[in-house]
């Protein structure tokens, strides 16, 4: 690894560090069974992803991160934000198909970052941008922000009875405790995500 690539590394560490508190505190601890074993910077890929090489531990993962997010603060920001909430429910070796609701949070979690670091007119032109560039995405985050302006805590109690929220089925809102949402909003968050 060159001294480019550990320089970048060690950014993208202090960065996970310093926000992966906010995460859990948005949406609860990483799965048991989950494993961070560091970020991989590479000049061959051109979006992040988590990478799961271990067989024996099929939750244990790698981030690649592209070498051209360091070109830009914010998606630098919004990239390791959504890797990191991806990581408190990684999909594993075989990659299981993901829901709305999960890709939903891993926006959310940019955003809340965004916005408290690079202000409102950032959070506008990134959801402009995910609009224009990845509806997918930015309609998952709608769904979700809808979920959690109307109970605060949901991925986290959903999180208590499924850690990997992928698993997460209708029943689950009632059994977890949270607040009554739409069930139209609720059969859209656990819909399969396509991107």
């Amino acid at each position: 690894m060159t001294d480019t690539h550990l320089a970048e590394v060690s950014k993208l560490d202090k960065l996970r560090s310093a926000w992966l508190p906010a995460v859990e505190f948005l949406f609860g601890p990483a799965a048991n069974e989950a494993k961070f074993d560091g970020f991989v910077v590479r000049d061959d890929i051109s979006k992040p992803g988590a990478v799961f090489s271990f067989p024996d531990e099929p939750f244990r993962y790698q981030i690649q991160m592209p070498d051209k997010i360091f070109t830009n603060d914010v998606m630098m920001l919004a990239d390791v934000m959504q890797e990191l909430v991806r990581g408190q429910f990684p999909v594993g070796i075989g990659s299981k198909e993901t829901l709305v609701l999960c890709e939903g949070a891993a926006v959310f979690g940019a955003v809340t970052a965004i916005k408290q670091v690079f202000g409102d007119e950032a959070v506008d032109s990134y959801l402009n941008a995910l609009r224009e560039e990845a509806f997918a995405f930015y309609d998952a985050f709608s769904y979700t922000a809808v979920l959690l302006a109307e109970d605060p805590q949901a991925i986290k109690k959903l999180r208590e009875l499924k850690p990997f929220l992928y698993d997460v089925e209708k029943a689950d809102f009632d059994a977890a405790g949270v607040a009554e949402v739409d069930r139209k909003i609720k059969d859209l968050l656990l819909l399969n995500f396509h991107a």
